[in-house]
């Protein structure tokens, strides 16, 4: 299996075609997993588990012990999260209910459009990947162990809303409730029985729409549970997406014998709308694949063990800087993926011509004295050229060259963002073709922090690329601080030529006298022979600091620009 992390994990589970126009993002500060649209398509939002001390890992308000049965347990939770978004993805149509939410209270009537399209969800996955209903209703059984009892819910709203959501998705409910609240419950149970029943009805005929019925469906649950009176909260199950604040679900430590028997059975059947036939434990081992489960942790813990070397490096160099912070930027693969279409093919184009013009540096070419090449004086010999140049000439720089790429990520560029964005990714393919050793070029990004995209450590993968996609342009510009910082790479290389590519609006900015330090920066990389070009982004403001400088309004200006001024001071540095 190749290393991976929850992200890419993520990536791995959903549908190939659902990938491009699905954005997955891992963030160990979500509570409960999110799903909401953006201009391409839709935000896929997971929790990230996180590591304690005391020998636990919490996830999406759980506590799974640190042991294989607790990663195993956090495997599943995690991979019903995804299932179950993924399928709204595949079936939901938000823009249904716009007109429908007109003058109706937010909340409740968000309850009630989500009770419909999870029945639909369920409805889904039942049809198109059943295998999957095993990880939901080991969710379920999470959550009916973690839900607070009813008879803890003051009001009344909250109280039949909280067991209609368990009565749907679970089969079940805790506790006893009065005559009334449970008639309720039962006709709000009835119509999603019945709405269940004709989505699978649907998609049995390869229909995703079942027409008006959606509405009227969430019409009615709306006005049954208005009549109980104000909406203080609103329910979700925990690995579902959150619609609202909610006490339901307090924070539950997961035991090892969680998951399976009876109460697992019950979720299953509920799913099913079938008894599982006493065999879900055994379906469940062969579902769990806790070798799988366990490969995944350990990658995972290996990849963040791995984040924390990379910043204790910099703990020094960043006390000399004015910088806030270094960090790693938040990943989206998906947008990575959409600027990568964009670039690709200018980015093979730059490469083309970078190593046309590296291999002519790096070629042998003859001289007319020095040590024989005695291939080409036996070749000489037997035609009777007038040739001379049959002597060796040794490699000029070998291909001995360690780069830096630094992209300006402050709000100044934020109207430039996308393009920014892609022209960053456009080099670092270039670097990683170019440069094959991974440990012999860097990619960051700074504003009044400093955001490492690809340390010279790590190779150019999944999560390279998806911090690339998750970076957002904020904050001021610290440019003298992140050449600084960046050139500690490049001082401790012994290549003959060290470059630094800097993209930029080409306006400094974030405290005073940040031009003249700049200046002082940059005379002090040039003593120690680094190489900096800089790029503008749309802007000729880079010559006002930089002697090797260009201004990029395409991709096909960073093909032609970069290239020559990449190679004359490759040249440069050999002397040549």
């Amino acid at each position: 299996m190749i290393p991976m992390g929850y992200l890419e994990y993520a990536q791995s589970l959903i549908r190939r075609q659902e990938q491009i126009r699905t954005r997955i993002l891992v963030d160990p500060k979500l509570k409960q997993p999110l799903l909401h649209h953006d201009k391409d398509g839709f935000v896929m939002a997971l929790p990230e588990p996180i590591m304690h001390e005391e020998e636990t890992i919490s996830f999406s308000g759980y506590q799974f012990l640190s042991e294989p049965i607790g990663k195993s347990q956090l495997s599943r939770l995690f991979k019903a999260c995804v299932f179950h978004l993924n399928a709204h993805i595949a079936t939901s149509n938000p823009d249904i209910y716009t007109e429908w939410r007109k003058k109706k209270e937010e909340r409740l009537a968000k309850f009630s459009e989500t009770l419909v399209e999870d029945t639909k969800v369920n409805a889904y996955i039942l049809t198109h990947n059943p295998d999957e209903l095993i990880d939901i209703a080991f969710a379920n059984s999470l959550a009916s162990k973690r839900s607070k009892p009813l008879g803890r819910i003051w009001s009344q709203a909250t109280r039949i809303m909280a067991a209609s959501l368990l009565q749907a998705n679970l089969g079940t409910i805790k506790d006893r409730m009065q005559k009334e609240e449970r008639k309720t419950v039962s006709r709000i149970s009835k119509k999603l029985r019945q709405l269940k029943n004709r989505v699978l009805r649907s998609f049995a005929k390869e229909q995703a729409s079942v027409g008006d019925v959606e509405l009227r469906i969430a019409d009615e649950i709306y006005h049954a549970l208005e009549f109980y009176g104000p909406v203080l909260e609103v329910p979700s199950l925990p690995h579902t997406e959150q619609i609202g604040s909610s006490t339901l679900f307090p924070s539950y430590l997961v035991q090892p014998n969680d998951g399976v028997g009876a109460l697992l059975d019950r979720c299953l059947t509920a799913l099913r709308e079938k008894p599982s036939g006493g065999k879900s434990q055994t379906m469940m081992q062969k579902k769990t694949a806790e070798a799988e489960a366990l490969q995944i942790f350990d990658s995972w813990v290996h990849e963040k063990a791995k984040e924390k070397k990379i910043l204790s490096r910099f703990e020094g160099p960043i006390s000399l800087t004015r910088f806030r912070s270094i960090e790693f930027p938040r990943e989206d693969y998906t947008e990575y993926l959409r600027a990568r279409t964009k670039v690709r093919s200018e980015s093979r184009r730059l490469l083309s011509s970078l190593m046309v013009a590296f291999d002519a540096l790096d070629e042998d070419p003859r001289k007319m004295y020095g040590v024989l090449d005695l291939q080409d004086v036996i070749q000489v010999t037997a035609s009777k050229s007038p040739r001379m140049d049959v002597f060796k000439l040794e490699e000029n720089i070998g291909k001995s060259y360690a780069w830096v790429i630094l992209l300006d990520a402050s709000r100044s560029m934020r109207g430039l963002e996308d393009y920014a964005r892609n022209l960053g990714i456009c080099l670092a393919e270039t670097a990683k073709e170019l440069l094959r050793d991974s440990a012999s070029w860097g990619f960051y990004a700074f504003n009044d922090r400093f955001l490492i995209l690809k340390d010279p450590a790590e190779r150019y993968g999944a999560k390279t690329k998806a911090r690339m996609g998750g970076l957002r342009f904020e904050g001021l510009t610290y440019m003298p601080d992140a050449l600084k910082l960046a050139a500690e790479f490049l001082k401790k290389r012994s290549e003959n030529l060290r470059v630094m590519t800097i993209l930029s609006d080409g306006w400094p900015y974030g405290y005073s006298n940040i031009t003249e330090a700049l200046t002082e920066t940059l005379d002090f990389l040039r003593k120690t022979g680094i190489i900096v070009i800089g790029l503008g982004v749309k802007t000729n403001r880079m010559k006002n600091f930089f002697r090797i400088n260009s201004n990029i309004k395409t991709a096909k200006d960073l093909r032609k620009k970069f290239s020559n001024l990449y190679m004359n001071a490759a040249r440069g540095a050999v002397g040549l």
